[in-house]
C-alpha cells in the first residue's frame, strides 16, 4: 500500500544527521547523532533534548526496562550503555574473542536480556565480512553467531517466535536467521536497504538508504510493496532507521541520515511490541 508523501510531517528538528531511532519503554523516542549525541524526543509535545554525548558517532540503538540506551557507536567501535537521566556512558561490549568490533550498527534485545547486534564488516560491495554478535545480559565479550558472513549486515528485527530478521545491505535483501540457518526472506533489487521494523501482522517495514524509499515485506516474505517513494529527497532524505510508536503503535518515526530531522507518518499496521528486559 503506497502512502501519500504529503502526509509525512516533521517529528523533531535540529538533530545532527540522525541514523538511529528507537522507542523506549516510557513511550519516548531516542535518536543518535553523527557526533555522539543521544537525543530524547517526546512525541506528544514534539520537544527534543540532548541527554548524553558519547563523543563518538551513533548508529542504531535500543533500550532496556530501566530506560537505559544501548548505542552502536562506530567511532568507539563499541556498544555503549547510556543513562539518559544522568548522561553517564559506559562500554557494554567492544569486541569478541577474535578482536575489536568493526562497525557495530544495529542492536535488538531478546526477552531474556541477550543483546543481538550487527557488526557490518567492510564497506565493500564485494566482500562478505559482516557478523551477528550476541552479548549475555550484563555485557562483556560478545560471541559471534555461527552462521555465514553477510555483505554488510545492518538492521535487525526479532520475531516473537525467535526468528531474527537481518538486513543485508550490499546484497539488497532481508534474510531470516533461525536455528543456525540463514535463508533469503525477501530480495529488494535496486535498493540499499538499511533499517527494519516488525509489525504485528508479521510484515517487515524496511527503510532504504538509497533510493529514498520505504518498503514493506509481507508476512512470510516474498515480493515487497512500496510504502513511500520520495524521488525529490524533500521529505525522505537517506532514510536509515524506522520505529513504530504512539498509543496505538501506528505512527512510524523515520530517521533521515542526510538531514537534521526525524519525520513521521501514520501507517495501516501496528508495530510489534519490543523487548525491554531487566538487565544487570
Amino acid at each position: 500500500m503506497e502512502l501519500n508523501l504529503g502526509d509525512i510531517s516533521v517529528l523533531a528538528a535540529g538533530l545532527d544527521h540522525p541514523e538511529g531511532v528507537a522507542l523506549g519503554p516510557d513511550g519516548l523516542l531516542y535518536a543518535g547523532g553523527e557526533a555522539g549525541q543521544i537525543y530524547q524526543i517526546d512525541p506528544a509535545s514534539g520537544s527534543c533534548r540532548q541527554v548524553a554525548d558519547t563523543r563518538g558517532s551513533v548508529l542504531g540503538l535500543c533500550l532496556d526496562s530501566a530506560g537505559r540506551v544501548y548505542a552502536c557507536d562506530t567511532l568507539h567501535r563499541a556498544i555503549l550503555r547510556v543513562w539518559p537521566a544522568t548522561g553517564e556512558v559506559e562500554t557494554y561490549c567492544d569486541g569478541t574473542a577474535y578482536g575489536r568490533l568493526r562497525i557495530p550498527n544495529w542492536a535488538v534485545f531478546a526477552a531474556d536480556g541477550t543483546l543481538w547486534f550487527s557488526d557490518s564488516g567492510a564497506e565493500d560491495l564485494n566482500e562478505a565480512s559482516g557478523t551477528l554478535i550476541r552479548v549475555a545480559p550484563g555485557g562483556g565479550t560478545g560471541q559471534i553467531a555461527e552462521v555465514r558472513p553477510f555483505q554488510f549486515c545492518n538492521g535487525l528485527a526479532l520475531a516473537p517466535g525467535g526468528a531474527l530478521f537481518v538486513v543485508e545491505s550490499f546484497a539488497n535483501r532481508v534474510c531470516m536467521v533461525q536455528a543456525g540457518e540463514v535463508v533469503t526472506y525477501a530480495d529488494l533489487p535496486g535498493t540499499i536497504p538499511d533499517g527494519v521494523a516488525l509489525d504485528d501482522e508479521g510484515g517487515l517495514v524496511v527503510s532504504c538508504y538509497q533510493p529514498n524509499r520505504i518498503l514493506r515485506v509481507p508476512p512470510g516474505g516474498g515480493e515487497p510493496s512500496l510504502v513511500l517513494d520520495d524521488w525529490t529527497g524533500l521529505r525522505l532524505f537517506v532514510p536509515t532507521n524506522v520505529a513504530f510508536y504512539g498509543r496505538d503503535m501506528r505512527q512510524l518515526a523515520i530517521a533521515n541520515l542526510g538531514g537534521v530531522e526525524l519525520r513521521t507518518i501514520e501507517v495501516p499496521w501496528r508495530g510489534q511490541r519490543l523487548n525491554y528486559p531487566d538487565v544487570p
